[in-house]
């Protein structure tokens, strides 16, 4: 009861924010218009907004520091945003004390002042801006840089290829939940980054029962009055349409809640629908595919470095440090998994990973280079390779694999190149040559 009193007081915070905001700039307007209209009259003006600045601003950074309780926000993102609200609350009751006093201090101290509690402010906007809308925000629509890309699912082939959820489900969560439910700010303990987030649940537990539309709580949020507490999504964001909450019922319902149901065994109508917001290849206008830069963001905070290598396909770069793995890569390769199939180049060099971590590698469908060199991966580990219809270079330098692991290797048709210094195979054995007659390169060093 107290943490809900709590959550419910610092709820207002959104609210009150606006007050300092408001006092503090006006507050600078009137010192401004002081100093260059030379109207002394103005001086308790400014007075008078610092004050009301200063003491609005208090009351907002207890309220954030409440809502802050209840949970839900990246915790750096929070740190600074709370830090930078209370040296607002300090600088701008600073600020007061010196305007009132100012002649006991020179003008340039007023002057300096009042700007340090402007940057305080804009700081302390702006990550409060990142916390409820995601930290590219500012930029994300800026006329430099980047632009942020379609909310349509993969490139496929052909409709056949398309499933429910990743490519009409996953897509529609982009749209207009993710805002809330992502890394950085898992609203209720929720993130719709994956199928393996949703599938954790929040903190009032699971959101779907597969088979059972009715009694999920997905759908209960979704089809809400719009006016209700509980109603999702929440916030004035653009709620779903009818067709996006019927294929979302259709899919827990029939399609039991199966990532991999495809989107041919759903009812005609909802193929009909969804068939245009395919990004189907061969159209004549190609759509990017989605690259969900707040997740990337997340993994580059984790430790990965990421690069685009195309925005057309939605193919990633990924390589993990071999001092950032340090015995925890199986959790972070884990982490890969929401972007599986965009990984096309991927470098895990040195990082200890071990033969139980390849069958992770092995969903990674669309992998074209590989890089596992100075790791214990033995034939046995390799196996799991064989699940890679695209790889075509492979780098086992300095690793554990035997004669007997090229077996395996000569079954990868896709290969191109083969690294293999520093490894208990012999150059001249008959399955490397079988396998470098077969056009692969086969490298060993000097």
């Amino acid at each position: 009861m107290t943490q809900d009193l709590i959550t419910f007081i610092g709820r207002f915070h959104p609210l009150w924010v606006h007050l300092p905001i408001g006092f503090l700039i006006i507050a600078v307007f009137f010192k401004a218009y002081l100093a260059l209209g030379k109207k002394p009259t103005m001086q308790e003006a400014v007075n008078f907004s610092l004050l009301l600045g200063a003491i609005s601003a208090f009351v907002a950074a207890v309220l954030g520091f409440m809502l802050s309780q209840s949970g839900g926000y990246d915790g750096d993102l929070l740190d600074i945003h709370l830090i930078a609200g209370w040296i607002t609350v300090l600088v701008s009751g600073i600020a007061w004390w010196v305007n009132k006093n100012e002649s006991r201090f020179t003008k340039k101290l007023n002057y300096a002042v009042m700007g340090l509690m402007i940057l305080a402010l804009s700081i302390t906007g702006h990550f409060g801006g990142s916390l409820t809308h995601g930290e590219d925000y500012l930029t994300a629509y800026a006329p430099f840089g980047e632009k942020p890309e379609e909310t349509k699912g993969r490139v496929l082939a052909k409709v056949e290829d398309a499933e429910v959820f990743t490519d009409v489900i996953q897509p529609v969560f982009r749209s207009k939940c993710q805002s809330c439910h992502r890394p950085g700010k898992s609203k209720g303990e929720l993130n719709l980054v994956s199928y393996e987030t949703l599938l954790k649940g929040g903190e009032n537990g699971p959101v779907f029962i597969a088979a059972d539309a009715g009694k999920s709580e997905l759908i209960r949020r979704v089809t809400l009055s719009s006016d209700h507490d509980d109603f999702m999504p929440a916030e004035g964001k653009k709620p779903l349409t009818e067709e996006e909450i019927q294929v979302l019922i259709w899919w827990i319902a029939k399609g039991k809640a199966d990532p991999k149901v495809s989107l041919m065994d759903a009812d005609e109508e909802i193929i009909a629908w969804a068939k245009p917001r395919l990004n189907i290849l061969g159209r004549e206008k190609m759509i990017a595919v989605s690259i969900d830069t707040a997740y990337l963001k997340t993994l580059e905070k984790m430790g990965f470095r990421v690069r685009v290598l195309s925005h057309e396909t939605g193919a990633l770069d990924v390589v993990l440090p071999s001092d950032v793995a340090k015995e925890k890569a199986t959790d972070l390769l884990k982490a890969l998994l929401p972007i599986k199939e965009q990984i096309y180049w991927l470098s895990l060099a040195g990082t200890g990973i071990q033969d139980s971590d390849m069958a992770l590698i092995g969903q990674l469908s669309n992998l074209k280079r590989l890089r596992i060199e100075n790791n214990p991966i033995s034939d046995s580990g390799i196996s799991a390779l064989r699940s890679l219809p695209k790889i075509e270079s492979l780098n086992l330098n300095g690793t554990k694999v035997s004669e007997a692991g090229l077996e395996t290797l000569a079954e990868i048709h896709s290969l191109k190149s083969l690294y293999l210094w520093n490894t208990a195979i012999d150059p001249q054995d008959v399955k490397v040559k079988k396998i470098s007659a077969a056009g692969v390169k086969v490298v060993f060093g000097s």
